[in-house]
């Protein structure tokens, strides 16, 4: 498995050009807030890499990104010496950045504060890069003008010679006009053959002419500004001469796809931001749709069962993922297991639930498709997943924190739950959890102690815990099944030391382990998690080792639900 800090080394390269860029152009509003923005993005990469792989060496790559963190942030030291920002950023950067650089007030979602959140604001539209000949002329004319005026100014007044200056100058500004608006007519006349060329091309390319589907039809509007917008962008026009020599080699079509999602103006990557917006204010609407019915039922009720999600509570559960349960203390006791909730409310919620999760897989699925329809070389079962993977990770980057935010309040009562079970059972054992004697990984039967002096499964608890890190569902599949695989690796480690052979492990001894794992790692945000990634899991993978992972831990997990706050565990191997 690829380190966040390789796979995320060219967006992070291509972000670091813009900023020099814009430096380089004397935009140092624009260049401050870039730099910023791409030291925010490399720190969080080393950030996730540190505590998803906390064994890993050093390597090069990490040693490259810290070195370009520290000399973005010396340029960022010096622009801010140099220049009066405190004023020009907080201005440029409009009310939704001035409060914290680090949530969305726009969305109204209380976010997991240790999840990154990138604005979302509305995609505007594409800017026109190159002036027309007719506004060439009409900026010349201008200027004439503007020359024409301060001579007359300096000159005599009822001079002739002010008469033939004004005779000469509006003679050039219409030669000007004339010659602008022919070679108007000209470009108009081959972008009107580029563009039915273009067309003839992407119905060629679709093998359709009539009765096609409203999404083919939108598909085809796409790949045509797609090929019209790669005319212009000579890198675009080398990039398509080279996919089908290098369509087998994985890092070209991950160089690819980067930078056709880090080219802001290129039709993908807009389409990209439309999405994103879209998901993130479904997510933020249908959030407080239901916690205002949460807030009425509690109201209706004439008392307060935890019911408001937005106030003290909601920030309560969503601490950071890196908090220790005792934080949780603040949190009110339940007063019951919070079953006032109307029925209607509930399915309304997870029809809502739903729907979302349909629409961001329809949007992935197109993204995907886009991709292989601009490329027909990219029609490839192992290039499809290498694209897949890469678009759910630039899409999922922003949105998750508040698609997550939505299952964390559909599962409040839940993470309530779940954090006093932590807190009442968090000094218990392996085996006073119903671990089979010989997966205690225990010295001996008066210890609690591995070989090592640590506590037993510690490395698969610290995986465990790097899950809330992630924000793609993909890869927090791929963590939880690491993670499961680490199970049986401290087994091994642990009986290697013995000089013994280690025993094999059934499914019904694999729950209370994994149930010790998960109370051992004092995250509640885990249940809204793993409700998530429920939905999210295709049914392919469903099938599979995901699947099986998955459904393993969400068992375990029900375990400890079931328990009430004063009961102690009780699970006999």
């Amino acid at each position: 498995m690829a380190s966040n800090v390789e796979f995320n080394k060219q967006y992070a390269m291509q972000n670091v050009r813009i900023a020099i860029r814009l430096d380089d152009e004397g935009n140092s509003v624009g260049a401050y807030r870039k730099y910023l923005e791409c030291i925010e993005f490399m720190t969080h990469q080393l950030f996730l890499d540190a505590t998803q792989y906390p064994d890993a060496h050093v390597t090069d790559s990490v040693q490259k990104y810290i070195a370009l963190c520290r000399q973005c942030l010396d340029r960022v030291e010096d622009i801010a010496k140099s220049s009066p920002l405190a004023g020009n950023v907080k201005s440029e950067m409009g009310p939704q950045c001035q409060n914290s650089p680090s949530i969305d007030l726009s969305l109204g979602v209380v976010p997991n504060n240790q999840l990154t959140i990138w604005p979302l604001t509305s995609p505007t539209p594409r800017a026109t890069k190159v002036l027309s000949p007719v506004e060439l002329a009409q900026q010349q004319n201008d200027y004439l003008i503007a020359r024409h005026r301060a001579r007359i100014e300096r000159m005599a007044p009822n001079n002739q010679t002010t008469a033939n200056l004004s005779l000469s100058l509006q003679r050039r500004l219409m030669e000007n006009m004339a010659i602008a608006k022919q070679r108007q007519l000209v470009l108009e006349k081959k972008k009107e053959e580029r563009l039915k060329r273009l067309q003839e091309e992407a119905d060629r390319r679709f093998r359709c002419h009539t009765g096609m589907s409203p999404d083919e039809l939108a598909r085809r509007k796409l790949y045509t500004e797609i090929l019209e917008y790669e005319q212009d962008e000579k890198w675009l026009l080398e990039l398509r001469k080279k996919v089908p020599e290098k369509c087998k080699d994985s890092s070209f079509i991950m160089d690819c796809v980067h930078g056709i999602i880090c080219d802001s103006d290129h039709p993908l990557s807009h389409l990209l931001k439309t999405y994103q917006y879209h998901v993130g204010q479904r997510a933020c609407h249908v959030a407080n749709m239901f916690a205002s019915q949460k807030e009425a039922n509690c109201f209706f009720d004439g008392k307060d069962n935890g019911c408001t999600f937005s106030t003290e509570k909601s920030q309560s559960i969503s601490q950071s993922p890196g908090s220790d349960v005792k934080a949780a203390d603040s949190i009110p006791k339940s007063s019951g297991n919070r079953t006032n909730e109307s029925f209607c409310t509930k399915t309304a919620s997870d029809q809502a639930i739903s729907s979302l999760v349909a629409e961001v897989q329809s949007y992935l699925e197109n993204l995907e498709t886009m991709f292989v329809v601009t490329y027909e070389e990219f029609d490839d079962e192992e290039v499809r997943n290498i694209v897949r993977d890469l678009v759910e990770d630039y899409f999922f980057q922003p949105v998750w924190p508040h698609i997550l935010a939505l299952f964390r309040q559909s599962t409040y009562a839940k993470e309530q739950t779940m954090v006093e079970v932590m807190k009442c059972n968090r000094g218990l054992s392996p085996r006073d959890i119903g671990v089979s004697e010989k997966f205690c990984l225990c010295r001996n039967l008066s210890s609690d102690s591995v070989l090592s002096g640590l506590p037993p499964y510690n490395t698969v608890v610290q995986s465990f815990q790097s899950v809330v890190h992630i924000t793609t569902p993909s890869k927090k599949l791929d963590q939880l099944v690491h993670s499961s695989q680490l199970i049986c690796q401290c087994i091994d480690e642990f009986y290697s030391n013995l000089d013994s052979s280690s025993p094999q492990m059934g499914a019904d001894e694999m729950l209370p382990v994994l149930s010790y794992i998960i109370l051992k790692t004092e995250q509640p945000m885990l249940v809204g998690d793993c409700f998530a990634l429920m939905e999210f899991i295709d049914e392919s993978s469903l099938m599979g080792e995901r699947g099986y992972c998955l459904t393993s831990v969400m068992t375990a997990m029900d375990f400890l639900l079931s328990l009430s706050s004063n009961s102690s565990l009780e699970m006999k191997p």
